[in-house]
């Protein structure tokens, strides 16, 4: 059972949250939580980003006559960090797809991939951003056909000794390659958090293993060994060896190629664990770190395959179900089984589900994570500027083409940060939750983060059981407040300062297509308007009111004390 917590008693949120001043530090995991080399709990809120997969552009970038060079990959991965700086982000996570850098033998071989692998890396650790990099992953498109990993199955990625032997060739190579935008080697790192093994690994079933011949011997080798019958339950016995060695086998090599940073094993989505109690067993008593899980509500409520079967679902309501993941164990539950008490917990991929507009479930996603002791979570997956307008997908979250969700996400960012870690999931309803600074609501679609120094907010301010607070040094909004009428469809950024005031209005975002159905035509799916002015009021209680006509961009003014203000005189006067 989870600890209770005072949320009232929170820490107070800052202005904007960053990495400690001494960035980068090393990582271990002791007693089941991830902590910094001196001794404090890591806690890290950000985002996949992969700049550095031919995937990335071939998916996404190449319809729309974009040049595959290096330049236009550094470019994007520059404006990609700016933008993960002003959404609160302080980790990226990348899988890696090995066929972008490898041979037929695991071999690196140097490509514009393996370059932007250590060009992100170093960026990274220029802006105070840790990196979750998991090693194996194959996608639909492969750069070098020679490399090894797309000739196997996911399933034989570890139940083939050869591909398992030309893996560790590659993550040998690959630990110790130099960076050649650092000078460091990637083991010597301290930016690099944590080593993820395989993205999304697949376990061969009793039934896969008799229908492959390869297979079959490997296991009636085992069974002749072991005096077993030839049967399901035996198998379970064998895969249940299988995975820990191959856990435990590359965490071994990890460490004696002096890589030091945790490893973390992918448990997948929810209820995976169902028919394959004996892998997770594996996991737990495996010498893995950490273990890591995914969450895309809504994900059951579309075909499979999901891609194949675009729904909009911005009109569900998700609190329940994330609720139910949190009590039922074959979803979520057996993360807090006392099995796994020794392994910190991740969440390597999450996002919401053919909704490109929902605000209220991020930060209820959030909240989910810290009951459940998670320490690292990474959005799937960063939409870059270059290419987001043009992009119509089941997971879209970008600061310019989808504002009030993005408003949401870095509301989620606080949530993550200052709740504490492990205790019971509970909301008020289900359709809202108050607790602490923060509040969030299904009905009302929004969601809200108010200190006295810091106010987020994701749609018109009609709804909000938290205090509007009256001088904030940050506001970041969608829609109007009790501090700024706004009617534009971009979100803002205010920083108030002793004696000026910014403001950044981001452009005006309209839908001309559905996002949330598949486009790859290169044609827009949203415009983003530049040109429109639209009336702004900023009214700061005792200080003269802010208002003017203006079309995004970024906007100086002095903040000027208003000598007629009540709010003025009651504050000398105390």
């Amino acid at each position: 059972m989870g600890r209770r917590f005072d949320m009232v008693k929170m820490t107070q949120m800052q202005k904007m949250l960053s990495v400690d001043a001494t960035f980068p530090m090393a990582m271990t995991v002791r007693d089941g939580v991830l902590r910094y080399e001196d001794g404090t709990e890591v806690v890290l809120w950000g985002s996949n980003f992969q700049p550095n997969l031919y995937w990335e552009y071939k998916f996404r970038m190449e319809h729309l006559g974009l040049p595959m060079t290096l330049e236009t990959m550094q470019t994007m991965c520059d404006d990609g960090f700016k933008d993960l700086a002003i959404m609160g982000c302080d980790l990226i996570r990348c899988h890696l797809t090995p066929a972008d850098f490898t041979d037929a033998d695991g071999n690196l071989v140097d490509t514009l991939w393996l370059d932007m692998l250590g060009y992100m890396v170093a960026k990274a650790r220029e802006n105070n951003v840790y990196v979750y990099i998991t090693f194996m992953n194959q996608m639909e498109y492969v750069f070098l056909e020679d490399s090894f990993v797309p000739k196997y199955t996911c399933e034989q990625w570890i139940f083939n000794p050869d591909c398992v032997a030309k893996t560790q060739n590659m993550i040998q190579q690959l630990v110790n390659w130099t960076n050649p935008y650092n000078g460091l080697k990637l083991k010597d790192d301290k930016a690099i958090a944590v080593w993820g093994l395989i993205n999304e690994p697949e376990y061969s079933t009793f039934t896969q293993m008799r229908e492959h011949p390869e297979q079959k011997a490997l296991f009636c080798a085992w069974t002749e060994k072991e005096g077993a019958a030839f049967n399901d339950i035996h198998y379970a016995r064998y895969r249940y060896g299988v995975v820990k060695t191959y856990i435990d086998s590359m965490h071994n090599l990890l460490r004696a190629e002096g890589a030091q940073q945790p490893v973390v094993w992918n448990c997948n989505w929810p209820r995976m664990i169902d028919g394959r109690r004996d892998v997770f067993t594996a996991i737990a008593d495996s010498k893995a770190d950490a273990v890591a899980f995914c969450l895309y509500p809504g994900q059951d409520d579309v075909g499979d395959p999901f891609m194949e079967h675009a729904a909009d679902m911005s009109d569900k309501n998700y609190l329940p179900f994330l609720k139910y993941c949190f009590e039922d164990y074959y979803h979520l539950g057996w993360v807090r089984d006392p099995q796994f008490a020794g392994k910190a917990k991740l969440v390597y991929e999450f996002e919401t589900m053919y909704n490109e507009k929902s605000s209220y479930l991020h930060p209820a996603m959030a909240k989910l994570f810290r009951a459940l002791g998670v320490q690292m979570a990474a959005m799937w997956t960063h939409c870059f500027n270059i290419y987001s307008a043009h992009m119509g997908c089941s997971h879209n979250l970008n600061l310019k083409t989808t504002p009030k969700k993005a408003v949401g996400y870095i509301i989620a960012g606080q949530v993550f940060h200052h709740l504490p870690r492990g205790f019971e999931y509970k909301t008020l309803s289900d359709v809202h939750d108050v607790f602490g600074a923060f509040a969030l609501s299904y009905e009302h679609d929004f969601s809200v983060a108010s200190t006295p120094d810091l106010f987020i907010h994701s749609g018109d301010v009609s709804w909000c059981p938290v205090e509007v607070p009256t001088m904030p040094a940050r506001i970041i909004g969608y829609g109007s407040s009790p501090l700024v009428s706004y009617k534009g469809q971009g979100l803002y950024i205010i920083d108030i300062e002793a004696r000026t005031i910014r403001i950044d209005l981001y452009p005006h975002a309209r839908f001309l297509r559905e996002a949330w159905q598949w486009h790859a035509d290169g044609r827009l799916v949203t415009e983003l308007d530049e040109e429109t002015a639209v009336p702004f009021e900023l009214r700061i209680p005792g200080f003269e009111p802010i208002v003017f006509k203006k079309p995004p961009g970024t906007y100086t003014f002095r903040l000027v004390v208003d000598h007629q203000s009540s709010w003025v005189a009651d504050h000398v006067s105390s």
